[in-house]
């Protein structure tokens, strides 16, 4: 049996009332707060010690948990006010039908745990009317009257049909369980088995663990990956291609320069520049856009060779690179063993979950790293920037922004440190490619800890009032390669 949905379960409750009916049957309740969303936390005294009791909503169910070795968190609320703190614990039993623990309290009070949707919540009452509960609710429900105790014979069938009647009697000697697979053994014989508080504690550990990713998953991850990294792939070559062609423009920017010093008219869009005339020799017919005069076309032109030779270094860089890693990947692929494939695509920031499916968990920010190993995180729009800027960095990391440029909001992250020199320029570096200025040549970027920004209320997104404020001058045309 999986030990998660056994602890949720009615015969999980049944072993409680046992464990609770051992150790807290005459003990006062002396404290009863919260401290964390739906939970309670309850505290049982004798006059040498006192145990902990605490009831938890997850999701549409709830479990308990129980420990003698704990301390009061600082901050607390009390709740159930209506119940006295000098009342004493007189019984504890269970619903018959229902996932339903009550402690019979002194001057007929009653304390109802309710573990299952209809009834999610813990209630206090008094001569059976509900004069209290801990979660806020419409009406209070209605109890049958059908409780056993602990020396009440077992129903002949066990409700949620999870175990047997023998399994159940058998778990009261304790539960063996598997921390590798989490499944539960229930054997009258067995040797040490765990009592129910300590098995639940052991199951919520064991759902917190990292599990492997199964090799199928992971291998149809990773077949996905190889497909995306391929257009990635063709995509770049087909920008490589386009930016290889600055020559061709480069011959269109001379030919416009001398149309416009010739005064030669535009004629529908088109000039005609003969033989003698044009840069290559040979006559040229050149297209413009409507409404398009010399001064426009010529600077849209020469923006365009600065962006296509900025292009060519970067990637014919990158597609060694790209091209390597898919090699890597398809060798893995075809490999038996995946946790080196599952290793390969979390250093390749792939985000997976414990089944090795992608998460898709959308972050405000793009991850790169600077010389020195600092993260260096890029906005991704202009509400993700202010979530970046004034929510992700802390107060002494440091901000980056084209100066008077739209643009990413970019965030050194240093914590404490000072950054050097280096780190600085790479950062501005990021936020002038990531401006509307990236392809104007030269970019000043301004700069300084993230402290000294706040935000005008009302302003768009993205806006900031900056203080303190450094500036670095940008030579986009001379950059090294950038991911």
């Amino acid at each position: 049996m999986n030990g998660a949905n056994f602890i949720r379960s009615w015969p999980a409750l049944w072993l409680w009332m046992h464990y609770c009916s051992d150790r807290l049957h005459q003990t006062r309740i002396n404290a009863v707060y919260t401290f964390r969303k739906a939970r309670l936390d309850l505290h049982f005294s004798l006059p040498d010690q006192t145990f902990k009791l605490a009831w938890e909503k997850h999701g549409n169910q709830a479990m308990l948990t129980a420990s003698e070795q704990f301390s009061l968190p600082k901050r607390r609320v009390a709740v159930l006010k209506e119940l006295p703190t000098d009342l004493k614990v007189t019984r504890i039993r269970i619903h018959a039908q229902d996932r339903l623990l009550r402690f019979d309290l002194t001057d007929d009070f009653h304390l109802i745990m309710g573990f299952y949707p209809a009834v999610l919540n813990v209630y206090l009452s008094r001569s059976n009317q509900v004069v209290a509960s801990f979660l806020k609710e419409k009406g209070p429900p209605i109890f049958a009257n059908a409780w056993l105790g602990i020396e009440d014979p077992l129903p002949s069938v066990i409700p949620g049909k999870l175990l047997t009647r023998d399994e159940l009697l058998a778990a009261q000697h304790g539960i063996t369980f598997n921390a590798t697979n989490g499944e539960l053994g229930f054997s009258a014989d067995q040797s040490g088995g765990l009592p129910i508080n300590k098995l639940v504690i052991e199951i919520l550990k064991y759902g917190q663990k990292p599990k492997q990713a199964p090799g199928a998953s992971i291998r149809k991850t990773g077949k996905t990956v190889l497909k995306r990294w391929q257009v990635k792939l063709n995509k770049i070559q087909q920008e490589l291609q386009e930016a290889a062609s600055w020559p061709d423009l480069e011959v269109k920017l001379q030919a416009l320069q001398i149309c416009q010093g010739l005064g030669q008219p535009i004629q529908s869009g088109q000039l005609l520049l003969p033989a003698e005339l044009s840069p290559t020799g040979a006559a040229l017919s050149l297209i413009l856009e409507k409404n398009t005069s010399y001064q426009q076309a010529i600077q849209s032109t020469a923006k365009k060779i600065r962006k296509s030779k900025g292009k060519l270094a970067q990637l014919e860089e990158i597609i060694p690179r790209i091209k390597s890693d898919m090699s890597a990947l398809e060798d893995l692929l075809d490999q038996a063993d995946g946790q080196n494939l599952q290793t390969f695509l979390q250093k390749h920031g792939e985000a997976l979950d414990r089944t090795g499916r992608r998460q898709t968990e959308r972050k405000p920010y793009k991850k790169y790293a600077s010389p020195n190993g600092y993260d260096i995180l890029v906005g991704r729009g202009s509400s993700d920037n202010d979530v970046l800027t004034f929510k992700v960095a802390g107060k002494n990391d440091w901000w980056f922004h084209a100066r008077q440029i739209r643009g990413s909001h970019v965030i050194l992250r240093t914590g404490n440190q000072q950054p050097p020199q280096i780190d600085i320029q790479k950062a501005a570096e990021y936020a002038a490619l990531n401006s509307k200025a990236k392809h104007s040549g030269i970019v000043v970027v301004q700069y300084c800890q993230r402290k000294h920004l706040s935000k005008p209320k009302g302003s768009a997104p993205g806006a900031v009032l900056v203080q303190h404020e450094k500036s670095i001058t940008i030579d986009l045309d001379h950059l090294g390669p950038h991911e």
